[in-house]
């Protein structure tokens, strides 16, 4: 067994004072994994989280208000534009 860390390819960003690493490696892991289910072109990542979103509006019990998922809402349509905006050709 390899005592060596595993080559990281980081993107250094600083937030709010604190330095965090982005790794190129699992972002393009993460891309080709996608790419196998999905098309990664356009603005297709936002139109899936769109449809996540639908679905759990949709599937979500009676008393389980609007209000209530809005944080997880607004997360997951961060998430699409962030996903959506990774990646340029």
């Amino acid at each position: 067994m390899s005592s060596e860390a595993p080559n990281v390819q980081c993107l250094n960003i600083d937030i709010s004072g604190n330095t965090y690493c982005v790794n190129l490696s699992d972002i393009k892991d993460f891309l080709q994994s996608c790419e196998k289910f999905m098309s990664i072109d356009e603005n297709e990542f936002e139109i899936m989280t769109q449809t996540i979103t639908d679905t759990i509006i949709d599937c979500a019990s009676p008393d389980v208000t609007i209000e209530s998922l809005r944080p997880q809402l607004k997360f997951l349509r961060e998430v699409g534009l962030l996903l959506n905006n990774m990646i340029t050709r």
